[in-house]
């Protein structure tokens, strides 16, 4: 991910989490190049599509490994996850069939994240910070930007 991708990340939805915020920047950007391809393309996308699903999952546990290295409670968070990854999981796996809707699953998915980091992200960062972790999170940031080139 480059600095492109932060376009895609609208201001309201930042949580000053760098490694986080970076990660909520690429699964908008993953979001709007799948609605793209498959436009482009008059198809479901299904490489495409699993490559966003990894990327949630990724998501997901960097928040968990978050929460664990600054002793937040995650138990609620993380069951809200998982109860999304497996509804997506499901819808994806329903896209076979020609009644499928893969841009109501887009807009599913853009609207669960949205919500998500409103609702229930930005609570998160707030605990971490409460956490004193603040400058463990940044300092994991750029060790984080200095090994991928990002940013």
């Amino acid at each position: 991910m480059d600095n492109r991708s932060f376009s895609y990340l609208p201001g309201a939805l930042v949580i000053n989490v760098p490694e986080i915020d970076a990660q909520h920047a690429d699964l908008f950007e993953r979001l709007a190049s799948l609605k793209v391809s498959c436009i482009d393309h008059n198809a479901y996308m299904q490489e495409e599509a699993d490559e966003l699903f990894v990327t949630l999952v990724e998501h997901c546990e960097t928040e968990a490994r978050l929460a664990r290295e600054a002793g937040v409670d995650f138990r609620r968070h993380g069951e809200k996850h998982l109860a999304m990854l497996h509804g997506i999981r499901k819808r994806l796996d329903e896209m076979e069939h020609p009644e499928a809707d893969v841009y109501g699953l887009i807009r599913y998915i853009e609207y669960w994240l949205e919500r998500h980091i409103r609702e229930e992200d930005k609570w998160f960062a707030k605990s971490l910070g409460a956490s004193g972790f603040s400058g463990v999170a940044q300092a994991h940031a750029e060790v984080w930007r200095n090994q991928d080139g990002a940013c």
